[in-house]
């Protein structure tokens, strides 16, 4: 029983710290609006959440794959063991 108020404690006081650093912050919406107000005619697409991520973040995404796949060559390089230096 203990154990529950102090979870429950816990989680109440991250919300009230939560609902008071979120008062304080100033959202920039320029990216917004511009994607609002240029998606369709840049992308062609109605749902700007597609137009998004596979027109504008294409590029970003291809050279994250790129750099997960040199990330995982060298870690399966590394860790080969080299049975002629045994």
């Amino acid at each position: 029983m203990i154990r529950k108020v102090v979870i429950l404690s816990m989680l109440l006081l991250i919300l009230i710290l939560f609902m008071l650093t979120i008062e304080d912050i100033n959202i920039n919406t320029s990216a917004r609006d511009y994607l609002f107000e240029n998606g369709f005619r840049e992308t062609g697409s109605n749902n700007l959440v597609t137009a998004i991520y596979l027109d504008y973040r294409l590029y970003d995404s291809i050279y994250e794959a790129g750099i997960l796949l040199v990330t995982v060559s060298g870690i399966i390089f590394m860790s080969k063991k080299d049975d002629d230096v045994l």
